[in-house]
């Protein structure tokens, strides 16, 4: 499996305080059956304003002690981007980093609203030739009050990852019903642990599979977590199509 949106460097942000804990996670993370997994940090924040130079620093670093600790996860860097009037200009000025050698641009919405300015900033990014990410849609206020905020980015052909507690409840009710909806809506096509700790959103990508086998059929819970990755990593495009539930389909083609 391929985790795309996980916290593991080491005393950068909100993920692992020492090496230990970074080692920790990324040991979690195999035994779990994830051989990639995007290794995030948040920029542009206001809380976890990571610098470029500090991200290649703690990169690097984790690369080293995962080597060294011979766990057989592959890091791919990447950046967690917070919305900003002003990303396409600190992408130009390579103060942020796209997820590897794609094109692929990890972009976070504020929890609480949907700024005036957003889709200006986000077609700024893609007239600089990168494909949106956006992570966690379904944690926003502004896309789960507003559905056709979630229609407006998949004509800008962005690309939605959830969290994986939020199919599991744990980001409460409203984010959980926002995620299948954004689902079946073909906005969220992958899902990510979102990890931070081996107890706090641990990295268990399998643990979500069973939940997404049931209600929309193994294909595509194994489209979310390896099909899907496995494309943004390439940095190909990915085909936003809307995955209906099982027992609807079922329904209707009964009819």
């Amino acid at each position: 499996m391929i985790d795309l949106h996980a916290h593991v460097l080491t005393g950068i942000d909100d993920g692992p305080k020492t090496v230990s804990d970074t080692l920790a996670v990324m040991r979690q993370a195999a035994s779990d059956g994830t051989h990639q997994l995007v290794a995030v940090a948040h920029a542009n924040d206001g809380h976890f304003a990571v610098s470029r130079g500090d991200y290649d620093r703690a990169f690097a670093d984790a690369v080293r002690e995962i080597q060294m600790a011979e766990i057989d996860v592959q890091l791919i860097p990447g950046m967690e981007v917070r919305l900003g009037p002003k990303m396409a200009e600190g992408y130009r000025q390579g103060d942020f980093l796209a997820i590897g050698d794609t094109k692929y641009f990890c972009v976070e919405l504020p929890p609480n609203d949907f700024p005036a300015y957003t889709l200006d900033a986000l077609y700024e990014l893609s007239l600089e030739g990168l494909r949106l990410l956006i992570i966690h849609p379904e944690r926003n206020r502004g896309i789960r009050k507003r559905a056709e905020l979630a229609e407006r980015l998949i004509r800008m052909e962005a690309l939605g990852v959830a969290s994986g507690g939020s199919i599991l409840g744990q980001f409460g009710p409203e984010a959980e019903a926002s995620a299948w909806q954004l689902i079946e809506m073909g906005f969220i096509q992958a899902v990510a642990t979102d990890g931070h700790s081996v107890s706090k959103r641990p990295l268990r990508l399998s643990a979500y599979e069973p939940v997404l086998s049931r209600r929309y059929g193994e294909s595509v819970a194994m489209s979310m977590l390896r099909t899907t990755p496995a494309l943004v990593l390439q940095g190909a495009p990915v085909e936003l199509v809307p995955h209906p539930r099982v027992g609807w389909r079922r329904w209707f083609g009964s009819r």
